[in-house]
């Protein structure tokens, strides 16, 4: 039978060679961005249990820009692909972004609430929630992430979202996406 030194030896060692250490991913990095919106598709499903009340599924595209000086995913094309459970225009949302420029991409998912209020007898509808990073390729690959983001529609078929959060990425890895 293995004595519980010994048995710690082992497992000791199992975790110094199995894990990585939280020193393999550098520091985390604040980032912001900006990006105005326009509807690719959209398909809007009454559900028929009251007045107002829709299901849509819709991709919208844009140009990402940086805001926060470090060129993070600044002029990566998005598409963002999102559903929504609207009751007159209010009520929660979800699905993804994908950002891309070359062989780079990052894909971000998203969940967030819909509102809508009456503002000068017209519709103003704003949006915000939360980001997760679900991975990265190329220059991205093994980037980490999460933030938060908000926006509001300034047309119809159009809206501006403004993005925060941190980054890290593994020791070693690249994430200059200026290029």
């Amino acid at each position: 039978m293995m004595t519980i030194a010994k048995l710690l030896v082992v497992l000791s060692a199992l975790v110094a060679t199995g894990l990585p250490s939280s020193s393999a991913f550098a520091e985390k990095i604040k980032e912001s961005g900006t990006m105005d919106a326009t509807y690719a598709k959209r398909d809007r499903q009454p559900i028929p249990d009251q007045d107002g009340h829709m299901l849509m599924l819709s991709e919208a595209v844009a140009t990402a820009k940086d805001a926060s000086g470090t060129g993070f995913l600044d002029g990566f094309s998005a598409s963002i692909r999102e559903i929504a459970d609207l009751n007159r225009g209010n009520g929660p949302s979800q699905g993804y972004v994908i950002y891309s420029k070359g062989q780079d991409q990052f894909l971000v998912k998203i969940n967030g609430m819909v509102t809508t209020t009456m503002k000068d007898g017209q519709p103003n509808t704003t949006f915000k929630g939360s980001w997760v990073a679900v991975n990265g390729t190329g220059a991205l690959a093994g980037t980490e992430g999460e933030g938060s983001y908000s926006g509001y529609f300034t047309a119809e078929d159009k809206f501006h979202v403004d993005w925060e959060g941190s980054r890290s990425q593994p020791v070693g890895g690249v994430a200059d996406t200026k290029n």
